[in-house]
């Protein structure tokens, strides 16, 4: 292990642990990353914080909980006062760069970045009475789209874009796709580094995130009809809290009135989220043979994780919802290491761990109010788990899954979620009314571990900052 390696930190939009080849799915074809999971740590119970965008990946770049750094849902800022992991690397005389998503609303995050390209690029369309979708100011992306010769459209502007769940596939070419143009400005930024300062580069894919808009020879290539049965059950909703029924009439959703859509729209919607995951599958493959053919392979370590997963028509849901389900936290997450033998660890892990335990990894210790842990003895085999459970929220639920049980706390309610993950691992059956006596024994557990990591290392005060960090305002 060299002293200072690279971090190529590799994240995706909405992938879900179970579509790739290498964590089990029959039908999509995943070549590059099921190589890059053969000589990694492949962490086969890792689970994220929030299930979604910018919460989770305020957690995982803070290593702390959305409780506590207080980005509790999309259009949340995080704290200037925040440390993230691209500073502590930053400060450790890395050069910092982002290409593509990073999601962290963050000024400070921003000006500790040496480099930063195709942020912002998928345009985030509002459905408009006129249906005038216009691009008038055109992005990055969306130029070098019209360079090519082609219009790009996302959003409401493809055509029926409610009536199929977002998924219409693209007649453009590969080289047109969102995620194509991240996989090649990263590819840009690693052939012109020329420092001799380890590089931490966060490369953020778009994707398989909706509009599902695969292209070439990805926006057709898995029939609808082979894909994997969908996860549901008769009384699956009935048995849930009221907050499900609720969601399925929701009048402002993006897809409203998806609970009358054919099995066959669902199918459709799969088979274009395949076809997605394998085009940045593709990418991760490109950037992969670039970190090899500029000769820093041996001295990189590299990271491949996802923000949270997706129902996928799971439960009669499309896309992302604000649930707590194993769907929307259970992620794919890879270390590989130069110089370590590949290997699975069936710990429960959370993302807020890789910050700690890529400082670690890299010579330094992580800030003190970094609440995840090092992952590393497991990484070796030197422990078999460094937690009895993991933890997760979405606005005001929050939840702890254990590995047989799942509890999901809703506040001054009568109600809430419990799973068997023995008997129920796709969470069909909620015995919270059932198994009064389990249930009482989870919601202490639970408030214990609300208990256990309250903040009280990390006061949210504006810190005093000049070229580095010197005090925190305490009382």
């Amino acid at each position: 292990m060299i002293e200072r390696p690279n971090i190529l930190f590799i994240t995706t939009d909405h992938l879900r642990y179970d579509t790739l080849g290498y964590t089990g799915d029959p039908l999509v074809q995943t070549p590059a990353i099921d190589a890059l999971a053969e000589k990694s740590t492949r962490f086969s119970k890792c689970f994220v914080q929030n299930p979604v965008c910018s919460p989770s990946r305020a957690s995982f770049m803070t290593g702390r909980y959305p409780k506590n750094h207080g980005v509790k849902w999309n259009g949340s800022k995080l704290g200037e006062h925040e440390i993230t992991m691209v500073e502590a690397f930053k400060q450790q005389g890395y050069t910092t760069a982002s290409v593509g998503k990073h999601g962290i609303g963050q000024q400070r995050f921003r000006q500790m970045l040496d480099h930063m390209d195709a942020a912002g690029i998928r345009r985030g369309w509002k459905e408009r009475a006129d249906r005038d979708y216009t691009v008038t100011d055109p992005n990055p992306f969306e130029q070098y789209v019209r360079y090519r010769g082609y219009e790009y459209q996302t959003g409401y502007a493809l055509p029926n874009f409610r009536k199929n769940l977002g998924a219409v596939p693209s007649d453009l070419p590969e080289d047109c796709h969102i995620d194509a143009y991240v996989g090649m400005k990263s590819i840009e930024y690693l052939e012109g580094l020329d420092t001799g300062d380890p590089f931490f580069l966060w490369v953020g894919f778009y994707g398989p995130h909706h509009p599902y808009v695969p292209s070439g020879r990805f926006a057709r290539m898995y029939d609808p009809h082979a894909v994997p049965p969908f996860r549901r059950a008769e009384d699956d909703i009935a048995k849930k809290p009221p907050e499900y029924a609720l969601y399925f009439k929701a009048e402002h959703h993006k897809y409203r009135g998806f609970d009358r859509a054919s099995d066959e729209t669902f199918r459709k919607m799969k088979a274009a989220y395949c076809g997605m995951v394998s085009q940045i599958d593709w990418q991760v493959g490109l950037i992969l043979e670039a970190l090899e053919q500029k000769g820093v392979v041996d001295e990189t370590i590299v990271v491949f994780l996802s923000d949270h997963g997706e129902f996928l028509g799971d439960h009669g849901i499309p896309a992302k919802a604000p649930f707590l389900l194993d769907c929307m936290l259970h992620v794919p997450c890879l270390i590989a290491v130069p110089g370590r033998a590949g290997r699975t660890c069936a710990a429960l892990v959370e993302s807020i761990d890789l910050f700690p335990t890529l400082a670690h990894l890299a010579g330094f210790d992580a800030p003190e109010c970094v609440q995840g842990i090092v992952l590393s003895p497991l990484m070796h085999g030197g422990r078999s788990e460094v937690r009895d459970a993991v933890f997760a929220e979405a606005v005001d639920k929050r939840c702890i899954r254990t590995r047989e049980w799942k509890y999901i706390h809703y506040p001054a309610k009568n109600y809430g979620e419990l799973y068997n993950l023995i008997d129920d691992p796709f969470e069909l059956d909620n015995l919270y009314d059932a198994q009064p006596q389990q249930q009482k024994e989870m919601q202490r557990a639970f408030y214990a571990h609300m208990d256990a990591t309250e903040d009280f290392i990390h006061p949210r005060y504006d810190r005093f900052t000049g070229n580095q960090i010197t005090h925190y305002m305490t009382w």
